[in-house]
């Protein structure tokens, strides 16, 4: 019996005969409690299952699986989980400095502690020169009007090509 089939048994059939037919070789109770953990419906009896995965023979887990399962009309679909990607402090001036500075990975991953050391000490000043979106000055509580002072200069007042 193929992998998927069993995990439909174990949601749609009401009888446990069909374990009887189960080789042993074909039951995998590490990927079926893979595919269980991926359904949020039924968290709480697979975490609970967790504990029989390798101390059960596997048409015991298998039988244990059937019985605290609640029973469907037909098998849900799944999704597969994905890792969540995790974004960083400061990532989004992090990548403007390395591009900037043209730094290498090893590089950059050296100074990460002391740039974001540095961008913490002064916030404002960062974020004016990197022209960051409100959205962050707002996630940080920054006031967005600062940005206008940023490079006003009382000197040069010609526009145009003049201005070089």
């Amino acid at each position: 019996m193929m992998l998927f089939e069993i995990i439909k048994n174990l949601y749609t059939n009401r009888k446990s005969d069909w374990i009887k037919e189960v080789s042993s070789e074909d039951i995998q109770p590490v990927i079926i409690q893979k595919w269980l953990c991926m359904n949020d419906q039924i968290r709480v009896q697979v975490r609970w299952l967790d504990k029989y995965v390798f101390a059960l023979p596997p048409k015991m887990y298998l039988s244990l699986a059937w019985s605290i399962l609640p029973k469907a009309d037909k098998a849900p679909f799944v999704t597969y989980i994905k890792e969540k990607e995790e974004e960083e402090e400061f990532d989004f001036i992090l990548a403007l400095v390395k591009r900037q500075f043209k730094m290498s990975d090893n590089d950059f991953n050296a100074m990460r502690t002391r740039l974001i050391a540095a961008i913490k000490l002064n916030m404002t000043e960062w974020f004016c020169y990197y022209g960051i979106p409100k959205q962050y000055w707002k996630k940080y509580n920054l006031d967005f009007n600062d940005i206008k002072q940023y490079g006003v200069s009382a000197g040069s007042s010609q526009k145009s090509l003049f201005a070089f």
